[in-house]
């Protein structure tokens, strides 16, 4: 297959690998480059996106590491399969979601942070320290008085679901729920935040809290479902995509007929 002539705009900023990375994870990930595609060479890499080839060689590690590209010395570069991909990368993650070319990826992705978000609820009513319930108390405070900046907020409430995971007292399942974190922290901007889902999103917290500071597991478990299912319709309604009993898919693999 003929190399192609890659989308790229000459990029001047810090981290060029990194922009390098963005642009053409974008591409794999979105169906401009489909699987088995060569790639340019580094010195025709280099020269689109006008940087230096070390700055190209950089990138193209990082998107082995990711499972996007496959290197083999004589034989050049070419996308790889995304049965390949590390899919719980975050910017794999996230640009899936972007592309909507796979309408199950959000609801997977959705479904496994109720999974494990349920689950930390419960267990931190049961594990957490005092001093794990004074962070929580500490971070909603700092929630109330920032809930009409949508950014501080955001990243206030990713501290507080983290917190909650670290309550939990299992190392493995905060570090499951990393990667999940970073792509909900953007999907958090991407939803546009409105006053008032800031105020329902407070309410939500405040409940969640006070489960968690009372060692109710139950009450918990209701609480994070509640705000949970009130951020996955945020996202769908934002995103323009179809609720849940609407992106049933089929076993075969196929969507369900309506």
């Amino acid at each position: 297959m003929r190399a192609p002539q890659i989308t790229g705009k000459p990029i001047t900023q810090a981290r060029l690998h990194q922009r390098v990375v963005e642009e053409l994870l974008k591409q794999i990930v979105g169906g401009a480059l489909p699987p088995g595609t060569t790639l340019p060479s580094e010195p025709e890499l280099a020269r689109q996106f006008g940087v230096s080839r070390i700055v190209i060689r950089e990138a193209i590690r990082i998107l082995v590491e990711k499972g996007l590209v496959a290197v083999r010395h004589g034989s050049g570069m070419w996308v790889q399969p995304p049965e390949q991909w590390d899919q719980l990368d975050p910017m794999i993650l996230l640009e899936q979601i972007r592309s909507q070319r796979d309408p199950r990826r959000l609801e997977e992705l959705l479904e496994l942070r109720s999974i494990l978000e349920v689950a930390a609820a419960e267990l931190a009513t049961l594990r957490r320290t005092p001093e794990q319930v004074a962070r929580l108390q500490d971070l909603l405070e700092r929630m109330r008085a920032a809930v009409a900046d949508p950014a501080a907020y955001g990243n206030l409430d990713q501290a507080f679901h983290q917190a909650i995971a670290e309550a939990a007292g299992n190392r493995l399942l905060g570090e499951a729920r990393q990667p999940l974190g970073e792509v909900l922290a953007t999907a958090w901007l991407l939803t546009g935040r409105a006053p008032e889902r800031l105020a329902r999103a407070q309410q939500e917290h405040e409940e969640l809290y006070a489960a968690i500071a009372a060692g109710d597991p139950f009450a918990a478990r209701q609480a994070m479902q509640r705000h949970l299912e009130q951020e996955a319709e945020a996202i769908r309604s934002e995103l323009a995509l179809p609720a849940r009993d609407l992106a049933t898919i089929a076993s075969d693999g196929r969507e369900a007929a309506d």
